[in-house]
């Protein structure tokens, strides 16, 4: 009879020890993994399909705006983003040194610009 006891409590124990490390041990890697997880930085949005479509009669302007406002902005619409850019150290390093990298649209990016 004593034997049982002894086994229920060395069992008892054996959990609440086992509990007892691995609970913060668990909690300590969530919240590492939490923390180090790099939050993804993008550039302002600038405005919306919707933006453009209300300012179409002077489309030209409203972006010139933008670009005065934000050197990097994105444009939003239902399906996909599209990034604009007025920094000269943006465009350089797209041109001269990483074109290869930036796919080009259907249409062709860059009239004028050569391969």
């Amino acid at each position: 009879m004593k034997s049982e006891n002894s086994n229920v409590i060395m069992d008892f124990l054996a959990n609440s020890i086992f509990i007892s490390i691995t609970t913060p041990l668990l909690l300590l890697t969530i919240l590492s993994v939490f923390f180090q997880t790099r939050k993804t930085k993008y550039h302002p949005i600038g405005g919306t399909v919707i933006n453009m479509l209300i300012n179409f009669k002077r489309l030209h302007h409203y972006m010139a705006d933008l670009s005065a406002k934000y050197k990097t902005f994105r444009i939003l619409s239902p399906f996909h983003g599209e990034i604009f850019t007025t920094d000269p150290a943006i465009v350089e390093y797209i041109l001269k040194t990483n074109f290869e990298n930036y796919g080009k649209p259907l249409d062709a990016l860059l009239v004028g610009v050569p391969n």
